[in-house]
């Protein structure tokens, strides 16, 4: 079976390399891979199943995509996702080769296994990931998932159905239930590991399932302007009111950085999607009361694996406490912050 293959390599420190490679049927784009021996719980598919999937366990034991975020988690249960990663990409066209925080190569990987796993949720990306671009920015992201979008429609145009229309209205739909789909997700992976490593990467890629929506609201206008060439007399330019390509580079940015901020454990527990983001999805509401603490006579807590990390709130960052320093050399372990 011919395939296209997609490795990456990440260096964590002098004696620790990881290689994924990934290989893709080259006329269907699934994932090819062996089959997952003795698979945990949390990825069976009726465990914290997604409220909108259409798969059943009658012909599905388990949730494809939890099957292939295994492969990954598993072998970064000791990591922190601001651990500094030096990650190169390979494909037959190029390599790519970057020193970043790993959280941020794991969201990478994932922006490839999401739409080759078999979950019909993320098939409609499949194009994205036969064209995969590793550490795709902001406005490379919204620039491809639409572009890629209007030759789908073209393609649809091109049929019997003649159904295709230049409408984003199909695309926004996706990213909701991708939205679905990362909640979900991150309730199975506090049952998979402690590390945050994982659990940030799906925050990130949840900011992408809200951003590109919110754009396609506003008509891209925030990317109107790369197209000036096409639009000689456009004389009336739309406004920039939201800013929300700006604001999810600094939502990135702060990501990546959160250990320059050290904050204490009352403030850590706030740290989790930005206002913006969750007021553009409808989501803040009144604060609730707390409720009373359960006495002694028998009621049972909630164990804190079993509490996930999103909120009615959105997705929460994990946060991983910081070691207490102990001497000089604690200080030599710490990344330097950037310059």
């Amino acid at each position: 079976m011919n395939s296209v293959d997609i490795i990456y390599r990440i260096k964590l420190d002098q004696d620790r390399l990881e290689t994924f490679n990934f290989r893709l049927d080259d006329e269907t784009f699934d994932l090819i891979g062996e089959e997952v021996a003795d698979p945990p719980a949390w990825t069976r598919l009726d465990y914290r199943q997604c409220s909108h999937c259409p798969l059943s366990t009658d012909t599905h034991t388990h949730c494809p995509l939890a099957l292939q975020l295994h492969t990954i988690v598993d072998r970064f249960h000791d990591t922190r996702s601001i651990d500094e990663a030096v990650v190169e990409v390979i494909t037959e066209e190029r390599r790519v080769r970057q020193k970043t925080p790993l959280q941020r190569v794991i969201a990478s990987m994932l922006d490839l296994i999401y739409p080759i796993c078999g979950c019909p949720k993320t098939a409609f990306m499949k194009p994205l990931a036969r064209f995969h671009l590793p550490l795709c920015s902001e406005e490379e992201t919204v620039f491809r998932v639409s572009g890629m979008y209007l030759l789908a429609q073209y393609f649809l145009s091109r049929t019997r159905s003649g159904q295709g229309r230049i409408e984003f209205d199909g695309l926004t739909d996706i990213y909701n239930d991708l939205h679905t789909l990362n909640a979900a997700v991150a309730s199975r992976l506090q049952s998979a590991t402690t590390s945050d490593s994982s659990k940030n990467a799906i925050t990130l890629m949840d900011m992408y399932s809200t951003l590109v929506p919110l754009l396609l609201e506003d008509e891209l206008v925030e990317m109107r302007g790369f197209f000036q060439a096409y639009l000689p007399d456009d004389k009336e330019k739309p406004q920039v009111l939201s800013n929300y390509l700006e604001k999810a580079k600094a939502f990135s940015t702060d990501l990546e950085h959160l250990e320059l901020t050290p904050k204490d454990e009352e403030q850590a527990a706030d740290d989790d999607v930005p206002e913006w983001l969750r007021a553009a999805r409808g989501e803040l509401e009144e604060a609730q009361p707390e409720p009373a603490q359960e006495d002694a006579e028998g009621k049972e807590e909630v164990a804190e694996e079993d509490t996930p990390f999103f909120t009615s709130d959105g997705l929460k960052l994990e946060l991983t406490p910081m070691d207490e320093p102990s001497g000089e050399d604690d200080d030599e372990t710490r990344p330097d912050p950037p310059g």
